[in-house]
């Protein structure tokens, strides 16, 4: 399968533990193009939800930004790799490119990186 920095997928997050977001739910694909395009079998995500941002990290998208049929918000402080067999089907949405400078801020305030 091709993913793309970008895209979102149906994903199964199950099993969990402790907070960990879990379910079958939409997850935007964080990793680089380069590295979705190698022999790795993990890419990295972040989940979405429906429910409004409880972290001033959380991003609020307007389906428009991202596809979907609704308002969705990137938990971005539980971004994390997985196995790509977790994804179901193709992509369902892509993130516009002003979502997606959002969401690489976001990702860079959490991981310490310079913006």
């Amino acid at each position: 399968m091709v993913i793309e920095r970008g895209q979102i997928f149906w994903c199964g997050l199950d099993p969990v533990q402790g907070h960990d977001q879990g379910a079958t739910r939409p997850v935007v694909i964080v990793s680089s193009d380069s590295y979705n395009a190698s022999r790795s079998p993990l890419t990295a995500i972040v989940p979405l939800t429906r429910a409004t941002a409880k972290n001033p990290i959380h991003l609020s998208f307007p389906a428009e930004q991202t596809g979907l049929d609704a308002v969705s918000t990137a938990l971005v402080d539980h971004a994390r790799f997985i196995d790509r067999g977790r994804l179901r089907g193709a992509a369902i949405g892509k993130l516009q490119p002003s979502a997606m400078d959002l969401l690489n801020r976001n990702l860079s305030r959490v991981f310490g990186l310079p913006t």
